[in-house]
């Protein structure tokens, strides 16, 4: 997002716009979880105070993936607020490129363990099925323990709280008053 800054005033304007997936410079990797999948949404306020430069607004990107929680497709939206504070050099400037902190804020919004939906049930702890694809039908059902396969492979329960073990007294010491 370039913004002429010789046509701005306290007042200010506002601006709404994208630049393409391409501004991202997403490099791609077998193990990434997500990639932009849209442009770079913008909707912002620019003003100009003396040689102060202010920009507060949102910016947005639509994502596509694998969901973290149920290994299934993911395209969300996931952006942020954009503030922007910027002292520009005296004579010279026509233009500020805004683009890098733009896409800042977006990949910042990004969650560490993206989810195709904020109430993404997961997987089925017994067969392993997406449960956003209806209820599995296996005898645990999608209410069963997440530690009950592990049960069966050991033939026991494997998440017993353990007691704490006991511990030992030492004996009393008695003090004799001496005169």
């Amino acid at each position: 997002m370039i913004l002429p800054v010789a046509t701005l005033g306290p007042d200010g304007v506002d601006l709404e716009g994208e630049d393409p997936v391409e501004a991202f410079d997403w490099v791609d990797s077998p193990r990434e979880v997500v990639h932009p999948a849209g442009p770079l949404r913008w909707k912002l306020h620019a003003a100009l105070f003396g040689r102060e430069l202010v920009v507060t607004g949102r910016a947005e990107a639509a994502f596509e993936g694998i969901c973290c929680r149920c290994g299934g497709p993911l395209a969300r939206t996931w952006g942020d607020a954009v503030s922007i504070s910027r002292e520009l050099p005296e004579e010279g400037v026509s233009e500020v490129d805004l683009t890098s902190d733009l896409r800042e804020a977006i990949l910042l919004a990004l969650p560490s363990n993206p989810v195709c939906a904020d109430d993404c049930p997961g997987l089925c702890p017994r067969c392993g099925k997406r449960l956003a694809e209806g209820p599995c039908g296996c005898a645990g059902g999608p209410e069963g323990n997440a530690f009950a396969a592990l049960d069966d492979l050991l033939g026991g329960t494997t998440h017993e709280t353990p007691t704490p073990p006991k511990r030992k007294q030492q004996p009393r010491k008695t003090t004799t008053n001496r005169r």
